[in-house]
């Protein structure tokens, strides 16, 4: 690997995100793959961003698929996150997980914080990863629960960072 990208791991090991979990029926049922690459992108029209690595059989099976879900997790769900990362031998990811089906016959974990229907909008090559642009077309907040973020190659809890009872100034 070359020294920048060195650089730009180093960089994004550093900066915290928030786990995401692309949920979507194809052919062979529901499938979905973990994702920390994710931003909101447009308001008008309302268009969110994911990036998935090139080859991965997640990004294979999503190509395919016209809509998909993001599913905001929250802190008690780490082994969610690592289920649908692959981090164990469970083949058919959503063995045990439950969840609720959209509208649109999208999967929808339970326990998430919430949860993005969307529409492909448009799909980019991007280097060793694709870009895929996502078009918001329905979503909830589904609790009050903090959301689990990823940070340092590891996973960090908001509510040990910042608790309630102390106060917050920000200057």
């Amino acid at each position: 690997m070359n020294q920048r990208a060195e650089i730009l791991k180093s960089f994004m090991r550093n900066f915290p995100q928030g786990v995401t979990v692309v949920t979507y029926s194809s052919e062979s049922g529901f499938d979905g793959v973990t994702v920390s690459s994710f931003t909101s992108i447009s308001l008008e029209p309302p268009l969110i961003l994911i990036s998935l690595a090139k080859g991965t059989k997640s990004n294979m099976l999503l190509y395919s698929q016209d809509y998909f879900a993001v599913n905001l997790l929250a802190e008690d769900q780490k082994s969610v996150s690592d289920r649908f990362a692959g981090r164990d031998d469970i083949e058919e990811r959503f063995t045990g997980i439950k969840y609720s089906l959209t509208s649109r016959k999208l999967p929808i974990i339970a326990g998430s914080v919430a949860y993005l229907e969307c529409r492909k909008y448009r799909w980019e090559d991007a280097g060793d990863h694709d870009i895929v642009l996502g078009e918001v077309l329905d979503g909830a907040v589904l609790n009050s629960k903090m959301p689990l973020v990823y940070h340092r190659q590891q996973y960090a809890l908001l509510s040990q960072a910042w608790s309630k009872e102390e106060p917050f100034e920000l200057f």
